[in-house]
């Protein structure tokens, strides 16, 4: 693909998608009580759709509200200088249907903090996802 108007390479959507499924921890952002709000969330991929585990807060809150929200994994190698960002924007829904959750717990996404149980999904489903690419100098 072609670069962006800052000289980035920009990435096709087999890439973008790529990257998202081999991505294990993200950032979800959204808006709660008028705040920008981030958050690190590790997470699954359900055909283009991202998915990951909450606990009732603001996550919850936003999907049950089916508000936009943004979905962010990258990676970079600080010595050479380069890397790469994926951002996936749509919206936010809480999972409800006993099957489904059931099909998603079969993905493998548990979380980290163990200490708090987190039985409640949540699916952003895209209407854009888009990536960016810094290539190592010199190549």
């Amino acid at each position: 693909m072609g670069a962006d108007h800052a000289g980035l390479q920009v990435l096709s959507y087999d890439d973008c998608l790529r990257h998202l499924r081999t991505a294990r921890v993200g950032r979800v952002a959204f808006v709660a009580d008028g705040e920008p709000v981030i958050l690190p969330v590790n997470h699954g991929m359900d055909g283009d759709a991202v998915v990951f585990r909450s606990s009732p807060g603001s996550k919850l809150d936003a999907a049950s509200d089916e508000m936009p929200v943004a979905f962010e994994v990258d990676n970079f190698d600080a010595d050479r200088h380069s890397g790469w960002s994926v951002v996936v924007r749509g919206t936010a829904r809480l999972v409800t249907d006993r099957s489904e959750t059931q099909r998603l717990t079969r993905l493998g996404v548990w979380p980290w903090a163990e200490s708090v149980e987190r039985r409640h999904w949540i699916r952003i489903r895209p209407f854009e996802i888009t990536g960016r690419q810094i290539p190592p100098h010199g190549d």
